[in-house]
């Protein structure tokens, strides 16, 4: 799966420095003025220039992007805000970081070990569950977590950041039924109404990619009144979790 930043900013010359620094770590970069204009579009983090692109006013926004966004968001900013404002990035808008006048090295080192905390918290949780070797055969489907791709026999599936993540944690916890509100806690970190609305949406198109026949789905089946069950015969693969 390709890594991809957002860059939120109108400064060309910090799109430009930070593309060529973030391509060395094999991450492109895409580059927009308007905030919300490419949420749709799924990304593996957001970094936001608060010095040429202000924040939403509208706190439902900000919940929006949260909640559209699995990776890290970071805020940069030359400026001093007061602190009770930096508290709610964290607090009430579960930001990842805020980086104050800092060199283009350090945003960079940043990102990057962010990015990296996001990509491999599902494999850390997998390895502490028992299954240390990185390619799963899970039915007809091989995910390979050191690359972070996902194989449908040989075709490679284009998984986005989130459709990737509700895979491993569906994977994690196969065979047992589990909530809207449990998958939003572990994918999303959150569970906001918003959040939860959107789950079935994603949901349908990660069926769309590994069923076989998705209007009669074999792995990934809803329970009606319940949520949703993965499961999969392969029994020699399956990965043990708990709730």
């Amino acid at each position: 799966m390709p890594l991809e930043i957002l860059l939120i900013s109108q400064n060309l010359q910090l799109a430009s420095q930070l593309e060529k620094l973030l391509d060395s770590f094999n991450i492109t970069t895409r580059v927009s003025f308007d905030p919300l204009d490419h949420l749709l579009q799924q990304v593996s983090g957001v970094v936001w220039d608060l010095n040429t692109t202000s924040l939403p006013t509208n706190s439902s926004e900000l919940q929006i992007l949260r909640n559209q966004i699995t990776g890290p968001i970071l805020l940069l900013d030359q400026n001093t805000e007061p602190i009770d404002t930096i508290c709610s990035y964290f607090l009430n808008y579960h930001l990842d970081d805020y980086i104050q006048s800092s060199s283009l090295k350090e945003i960079v080192a940043r990102t990057v070990q962010k990015i990296w905390v996001y990509q491999n918290k599902d494999r850390l949780q997998i390895n502490q569950q028992g299954q240390t070797n990185p390619n799963l055969k899970v039915g007809h489907l091989k995910i390979n977590l050191d690359k972070i791709q996902v194989n449908s026999g040989n075709v490679r599936l284009n998984l986005s950041p989130i459709e990737y993540k509700l895979l491993l944690f569906f994977v994690s916890h196969s065979n047992t039924v589990l909530s809207r509100t449990q998958i939003a806690s572990a994918v999303w970190g959150n569970t906001t109404g918003a959040t939860l609305r959107i789950i079935d949406t994603h949901i349908s198109n990660l069926r769309k990619k590994i069923e076989t026949e998705p209007k009669n789905p074999q792995m990934l089946k809803t329970i009606r009144g319940f949520g949703y069950l993965f499961k999969y015969e392969n029994q020699g693969a399956k990965i043990s979790g708990k709730n």
